[in-house]
Formats: structure tokens, C-alpha cells, sequence
């Protein structure tokens, strides 16, 4: 697609969040920029403003905190509100980029106003709802899901095992637009023997890094339960990057060997990336798992289970090594074996890097905004509805609830 689009973006996490979403989103924005389209971002209005390339357009919306994940905005505001901004903007396609009230007033707009849409899928809510113990709404919450993402021409997911397990939803139109990594940003040379001494890390002491948030669905205690188990004789220590509910419980389990080191960003935290051996990753609930790339582009590699989203990450024996059983006593078993392979650990760590390199944001990208062109094709073969055809109107007002029911 050569000629330059008008792209609307919705989305209710972006940076300054500091979440693998919004940075994946903060990527497509500057893309698209660079290319020469013009993007409109419809976001909350967050306490410090968002960082964009000059020229794009930001809509900002007060939004309420979700009450299950605190950092999240939720911004509720009419379908006419949204719908005005577009008149002013007039976009070729909008983008919603996540299903809440914010997303779900820019469906029916975009609908309203007969503008072609497509959606991405970036979090697994069933499993955070059973996390929190909300069991019981799986079924409504897939039920809107596949809904919402119907609604739209089609439905970016990260990676092939998501789109399956998508699929094997309902879910129509399915593309994988995978994960890039800036691996110059993210670099082994940037290991630091003054970070080691300012952490308190000996020399010799090998160490685990795990990078995320610090809440129920990341399967932090079982690292902590393997961690706690492993046998004596091992020189290692744990760095946790990052910050959450978790935290002060995590800490009443920890000794000295653990460090809380809360949020990092930018060349701080890619120091604290090249400064590890190993990278921890327990997490049961990805989609993809961002700092996984980022670890390997430091030339480290990741520990982790063999579920959906990390087994499209790593490759077993060759990246990292992905545990078949879901328990505190396998991951440690392998954890503990590991540590005991000094070499093994430094050609994982040199493969992944290899690998991460390959892992390039602008193609990536260039893949989505293929499908955008291929969209726009679509509609433009299409009749016109009647944007504006008060009983038409009524009628979308109305299918937008039928699915609920």
C-alpha cells in the first residue's frame, strides 16, 4: 500500500502506561508517521501527556480506573463524542486496539458513520477473570470478545497459538501481526559491572531476572516456590523489575538473595537486562510476552512454560527452554539444571540474540499496514451505506446489545 492513509487509532492503555500494549502501539504510531500517513490517537487522559511524533493528533478522554488492574484507565463517553472527532479527522479506517467502553463507543461510531474498522486482540481476559476470581464471567466475557471482534473486517492477534485458540472461538478473520524488538537499545554490551556493585551482586553470582507486572496473573509464586526450593550450592540471585499488588507479599516470602527493584525504563532497564544470566518468565496468561524479546536481544535467555504466547517466543534448546508441567517443582527442576550449565546458558543466550535481531519492528509493522490497504480495498468495492439513515441507525444501535442477551 503506497498511498498515505488517515488512520484512527483507539486504544485505552498507551504510553506513558508502561505495558507491552501501549509500547506495541507507541511502534505502530511512529510507523505509520514515518510513513507518511496521518494518525489520530483516541486515548485516556492520562496525568503526563503521551509522547508522539509531531503532527499526530491526540483525542484524550477521563477515564475511571479498572478496579482489577489500577493502571488501567477506562474512559466512558457517548458514541457521538467519538463520532464527532471523526467528522473533524475524517479517517479511512479506524483501529480499536481494546474492547473497553472506549473501544465499544468507537465500534458503534465507526458503524454509524460507515467507516471500515479492524481490531487487534492483545490481552487474555478469561484467564485474568479467573485470577481474580471471576470465573463465572469466562463465558460472557468470550461471548463479547468474539462479538466486538467480528464486528470488525479483521482481528490482529500476536501470535499463531492466540489466533488458534481465537479461531477455535469464532473468531473471524484472524491475522497474526507479530512482535519486533529494538536491538540496539536492547544489547549484551551493555553489561555493567558498577549496576552489579550498586545491586549488591558478588562477582561470581549468577543472575535471574524476571521483568513485568507484580499481580496474580503473572504465576509469580510459582517462581518464588521454586526459587525457595532450590537446592543449596547455588550462587545466584533474584531481580524483580517491576511493581504491582504482589509486591509486598512477594516480599514477606523473600530473603536477601531477592531484589525488589520496582519499575525501570529506557537504558536503565536495558542495563538491567544485559546484567542477567537467565531470564524467569512463569506466566501462564500471555499473548506474547514482549520482554522476552527484549531479554533475548540482551543476549539472555528465557525459562518458561509451554503454553500459548511463549512457546511462539522461545524456541526449546535453542532460545531459552520451556517447561512441559505447569508446577513450582518442574520449573525449579529446570531452573537448578540450568545454573549448573555454565556453556549451555552462554549458547542460549548468543542464539537468542541471533534471533532477536531477526525481529524487526518496521517489517513487522509494514505487514499490518499491508492488510490496512487490503481493507480499504474491500470497502471501497462495497456500496455506500447511509451514514446518517435514522432507522438505519436504530437498527445498529440495537445489534450492538443482541449478543449480550
Amino acid at each position: 500500500m503506497s498511498q498515505a492513509l488517515r488512520l484512527s487509532l483507539v486504544t485505552e492503555t498507551y504510553v506513558p502506561q508502561i505495558n507491552g500494549v501501549s509500547r506495541t502501539l507507541d511502534r505502530l504510531v511512529r510507523y505509520l508517521h514515518e510513513v507518511g500517513d496521518q494518525v489520530q490517537l483516541l486515548t485516556p487522559a492520562y496525568d503526563e501527556a503521551s509522547e508522539v511524533p509531531p503532527g499526530v493528533a491526540v483525542e484524550t478522554f477521563v477515564g475511571r480506573r479498572f478496579p482489577l488492574y489500577p493502571e488501567i484507565l477506562l474512559p466512558f463517553t457517548r458514541t457521538a463524542t467519538v463520532e464527532q472527532k471523526w467528522r473533524d479527522f475524517r479517517p479511512d479506517l479506524v483501529h480499536i486496539a481494546t474492547e473497553g467502553p472506549l473501544g465499544l463507543a468507537a465500534l458503534r461510531a465507526a458503524r454509524r458513520l460507515g467507516i471500515p474498522v479492524v481490531s487487534s486482540y492483545h490481552t487474555n481476559f478469561s484467564f485474568y477473570l479467573g485470577k481474580y476470581h471471576l470465573s463465572l464471567l469466562g463465558p460472557l466475557c468470550w461471548r463479547y470478545l468474539r462479538w466486538f471482534h467480528n464486528a470488525s473486517a479483521a482481528t490482529f492477534c500476536p501470535t499463531p497459538s492466540i489466533g488458534h485458540i481465537l479461531q477455535e472461538r469464532g473468531f473471524r478473520s484472524v491475522h497474526i501481526w507479530s512482535r519486533g524488538v529494538d536491538a540496539h537499545r536492547f544489547h549484551p554490551g551493555l553489561r555493567d559491572g558498577d549496576l552489579r556493585r550498586q545491586l549488591g551482586l558478588g562477582e561470581a553470582e549468577r543472575v535471574l531476572l524476571y521483568v513485568g507486572r507484580l499481580a496474580p496473573e503473572k504465576n509469580l509464586e510459582t517462581l518464588m516456590s521454586a526459587w525457595r526450593h532450590l537446592p543449596s550450592g547455588h550462587d545466584a540471585r533474584l531481580v524483580l523489575v517491576g511493581d504491582g499488588p504482589l509486591r509486598e507479599s512477594l516480599q514477606r516470602q523473600s530473603d536477601d538473595r531477592v531484589i525488589f527493584s520496582g519499575y525501570r525504563q529506557g537504558e536503565e532497564l536495558a542495563r538491567l537486562y544485559a546484567l542477567a544470566d537467565l531470564f524467569v518468565f512463569p506466566s501462564l496468561s500471555e499473548t506474547f510476552g514482549n520482554v522476552m524479546l527484549e531479554a533475548m536481544a540482551s543476549g539472555v535467555p528465557t525459562l518458561g512454560f509451554r503454553v500459548p504466547g511463549p512457546q511462539d517466543v522461545v524456541e526449546h534448546g535453542r532460545t531459552g527452554i520451556l517447561v512441559d508441567e505447569v508446577s513450582p517443582a518442574a520449573f525449579g527442576t529446570a531452573l537448578s539444571d540450568l545454573l549448573h550449565q555454565k556453556e549451555n546458558l552462554r549458547r542460549l543466550g548468543r542464539e537468542a540474540r541471533d534471533y532477536a535481531c531477526q525481529q524487526d519492528w518496521r517489517q513487522i509493522n509494514a505487514g499490518v499496514r499491508r492488510i490496512y490497504g487490503d481493507i480499504l480495498q474491500q470497502a471501497s468495492q462495497r456500496p455506500s451505506p447511509c451514514h446518517l439513515n435514522e432507522g438505519r441507525r436504530a437498527r445498529k444501535e440495537k445489534l450492538w446489545i443482541d449478543p449480550l442477551l
